[in-house]
């Protein structure tokens, strides 16, 4: 007698549940999306214990027979295929016909539904993949899935599962997530009877977006539209302020299918390059429509992991296309000017920290660090300023002085601003040093004497795919041995910087992922790593009036004076009105 065998089919099931129900709320998108097929136009979701003991989706879809219902609990029995050539174009939710016979495996499920014409349903109830009794019984045009006790056959299954508000919380992202794949239908879910969400139909993904989110949240979308020949892209990003910890908050679509795109997601985070801190994420909300037959959706049991042709294509696409709209949603965005002020009062000390010969501009517009010099808030001081135009919906009218030697504090005609010295100084000088890269003829200075980087094996292929770049800015970089590098001469605004030490923090960081361009910016990153690296203005480090205002005058003509090259804000302000709002004056 052989040793192989065919298994029984209740075997089969659950080994098949356990590649398509993760957890209850693999089971809420599987039977949402069964509504969907369907033609539902309004979808009830009924949850108790996180969905625990109870799941109940209610639809008023098109119903079933009784004979389509007790099929539809048969593995791989589905109405949305017929023959092979239909898995290349697939537009329906489901197709594969496992996931009713995996979820009534491992559950205790009940089936009320009715199609248009009969009078009475039918209502079946099944118990561990096996139909417990089949009966007529009254209901509306529409189905009715009711699962209860889920995993009541497989306690080690049940032992994995999460608190009951942890599961709820993986059910509402299911449903939030359906809802913004299908704005023409209406979504109500409750837990414990009370109402969670109620999502009537709606015209656009912002006007979803308002009921789900808030409106707080709302006001910091910027509207994404665009298409090429053959792709279509309509939705949301969020602005910087909204950025998350996660990608939880990032909700891609390929016609109208919920899917993880992680190739997505990276496009979208090139698209904030320099806007977000590391360790940031966009919120997004993008609808992505192509032809059918260029989506495999025929990935895996959940549905969610596609495969796509011309990916590359798509991504830089999807890229040019969000970050083209955050640069239209700056410039729409009071601009900064540049500030006017002459001759502030107040002791000065100028001492030159970058070189004004290998930047191209002026002595007098260098930031200065300088000792603690005057109060900035005292009478002389204050008499002394002049007004600060920013633009003609910004103007500085007074600089107020420092923060615990950290923050510059000025006041503005509207209230005032809050500067990180610190991330506005590394903005200046990226900026500059970007500019002196582009000139294609970077100032080199010689060392006294020649310095020994030694590049440790794993940094070897980044060093190498860097090395081109670094030289082309101004270091001179020889072969030495194995492993081992001799550094001949440095760009000259680097000064007295030890540079094999700061190409040694360059390696380690990006190792460590703290440098947060890509390869295509090599410029960049190292644009980056020196402004933060060498002599700058730090954090608890006091500066004399003339060098704040200084610093504010090169911010001000920054490209992007609102972020540090690593995505921090450098200010942040505060109307007038809502001081008044927090010390309750209106």
């Amino acid at each position: 007698m052989g040793v192989i065998k065919v298994l029984p089919e209740n075997i089969a099931n659950r080994i098949a549940a356990g590649e398509v129900i993760e957890r209850p709320g693999s089971i809420a998108k599987e039977l949402i999306e069964n509504s969907l097929d369907a033609g539902a136009r309004t979808i009830e979701i009924d949850i108790r214990h996180g969905g625990k003991s109870l799941i109940r989706v209610s639809d008023d879809g098109c119903g079933m027979s009784a004979e389509d219902a007790e099929l539809a609990f048969s593995r791989h029995a589905t109405s949305k295929i017929s023959d092979v050539e239909d898995l290349n174009k697939i537009a329906t939710y489901g197709f594969r016909g496992e996931a009713l016979p995996s979820i009534a495996a491992v559950s205790r499920t009940k089936v009320l539904t009715r199609p248009e014409n009969p009078s009475n349903g039918i209502e079946m109830s099944i118990e561990g993949g096996k139909l417990k009794s089949a009966k007529e019984a009254p209901c509306a045009k529409g189905t009715t899935v009711e699962v209860r006790d889920l995993f009541f056959n497989t306690p080690a299954r049940r032992k994995f599962l999460k608190a009951d508000t942890t599961e709820m919380g993986h059910i509402l992202d299911v449903v939030t997530n359906m809802a913004f794949s299908r704005l023409d239908v209406r979504f109500i879910l409750k837990s414990l009877d009370k109402v969670l969400l109620d999502l009537p139909q709606a015209s656009s993904v912002r006007e979803r977006a308002v009921l789900v989110y808030g409106d707080n949240i709302a006001k910091q979308l910027i509207d994404i539209e665009g298409e090429t020949q053959n792709l279509k892209v309509k939705g949301v990003v969020g602005k910087p302020a909204i950025a998350r910890s996660n990608r939880a908050s990032q909700s891609f679509f390929i016609n109208k299918r919920w899917i993880k795109a992680f190739p997505f997601s990276y496009a979208l985070q090139a698209a904030y390059h320099g806007l977000l801190m590391q360790g940031q994420y966009p919120f997004a909300i993008l609808h992505l429509e192509m032809d059918l037959e260029r989506v495999d959706v025929n990935v895996h049991p959940t549905k969610q992991e596609v495969r796509i042709s011309s990916e590359a294509a798509i991504k830089s696409f999807l890229k040019e296309l969000v970050a083209g709209a955050i640069s239209k949603e700056r410039d729409r965005a009071p601009r900064w000017g540049v500030i006017d002020t002459k001759g502030q009062s107040g002791a000065i000390q100028r001492e030159s920290i970058i070189s004004s010969d290998s930047l191209g501009i002026k002595q007098e517009d260098l930031v200065t660090v300088a000792e603690p010099v005057v109060s900035y808030t005292s009478r002389e001081a204050a008499e002394g300023q002049k007004p600060i135009r920013f633009s003609d919906r910004l103007k500085i009218t007074k600089i107020l002085g420092q923060i615990h030697q950290t923050f510059i504090v000025a006041e503005t005609e509207e209230g005032m601003v809050l500067v990180d010295q610190h991330a506005a100084h590394e903005r200046v000088m990226f900026e500059v040093l970007m500019k002196n890269f582009e000139s294609g003829k970077p100032a080199k200075q010689g060392l006294l004497m020649d310095e020994i980087l030694e590049v440790k094996p794993k940094h070897r292929e980044f060093f190498d795919q860097s090395r081109p770049t670094l030289e082309a800015i101004g270091f001179e970089i020889e072969t030495f041995g194995e492993g081992s590098f001799v550094i001949r001469s440095v760009p000259a605004i680097l000064g007295d910087v030890q540079p094999s030490g700061l190409l040694e923090a360059f390696l380690e960081e990006k190792e460590e992922g703290k440098v947060r361009t890509s390869l295509e910016n090599q410029k960049e990153e190292v644009a980056a790593l020196i402004a933060c690296k060498r002599k700058s203005v730090k954090a608890h480090e006091a500066m004399s009036l003339a060098a704040m205002e200084s610093l504010l005058k090169q911010l001000g003509q920054c490209d992007n004076p609102f972020n540090c090259p690593h995505g921090r804000p450098t200010l942040i302000k505060y109307s007038f009105g809502e001081m008044e709002k927090q010390f309750k004056r209106k």
